[in-house]
């Protein structure tokens, strides 16, 4: 079934992946609607084209049902809403922010959403932004939520979910939010780590923003030829779940790039 890709939406828009990610949905030409939906609004300048189609709302994630459109919501969703221990304050603040908004957004989008009559599923294509060391069994907390997260992100009931595993984030501009602490220390060890294998180590926010949309963008799983780390059919809901690795991300910007030049 092909999912409608004229208009999307990108939650997390004004983090450091997200606001690479309207900036290149707005730049491509690949969607005729780009509805931004966030705590506040995306601070746009020179560098951002076609803000014609160009739509924010400010919206509670404390309150869903209230604040979100009830309808004509876009069917290709983006979501690199997130944050850190640190930023949100506690444990507890850090997983209602990283991952209760973002699965309480999803299950809203997915009751809003056409049903195929045959599956039940909904005609919905999520993004997820995740993290390359994600695991629900991991001890530590943002490894362990991000793994969670991904799970019942699949269990929902989407057509298809599509979820990013980047390594160490590079970020483009300095975050809205002010930088992280482990950013600052990591920073100083990227020469080392890309000395040994960008590809595997490290990543630009801009390059992960331009693979998700790249992905949104195709019917297939397979973008730029480039084959997905693992596609999988949930057990539970059916649901087709595909894992881009950090190679992935980077040979879909890479080969886009490359084929543009021809």
């Amino acid at each position: 079934m092909s999912i409608p890709k004229s208009s999307c939406l990108i939650f997390g828009g004004t983090g450091a992946v997200g606001k690479c990610l309207v900036r290149d949905a707005l730049a491509s030409n690949a969607f005729t609607r780009v509805l931004s939906l966030g705590r506040r609004p995306v601070a746009t300048n020179d560098t951002f084209t076609n803000v014609g189609v160009l739509e924010q709302k400010t919206v509670d994630f404390e309150n869903i049902p209230a604040t979100f459109p009830e309808s004509d919501l876009p069917q290709v969703v983006f979501c690199s809403f997130g944050t850190t221990r640190a930023a949100a304050g506690s444990a507890a603040a850090f997983k209602k922010i990283d991952q209760q908004y973002v699965l309480d957004s999803a299950r809203y989008i997915h009751e809003k959403a056409p049903k195929d009559p045959e599956t039940g599923l909904s005609k919905v294509h999520f993004l997820y932004c995740s993290s390359g060391a994600s695991n629900a069994n991991s001890f530590l907390l943002y490894l362990k939520t991000k793994g969670e997260t991904e799970k019942a992100l699949a269990e929902i009931g989407f057509e298809r979910v599509s979820i990013f595993l980047p390594a160490f984030l590079k970020v483009v501009e300095p975050r809205e939010s002010g930088s992280r602490i482990a950013e600052w220390f990591m920073d100083r060890a990227v020469p080392l780590l890309e000395f040994v294998s960008e590809r595997s180590t490290t990543v630009s926010v801009a390059t992960v923003a331009k693979s998700m949309r790249l992905v949104g963008s195709s019917d297939n799983v397979e973008v730029e030829g480039v084959t997905p780390n693992k596609v999988e059919v949930n057990p539970v809901s059916k649901t087709t779940v595909v894992f881009y690795s950090n190679a992935d991300i980077h040979d879909i910007a890479q080969n886009h790039e490359t084929s543009s030049k021809l």
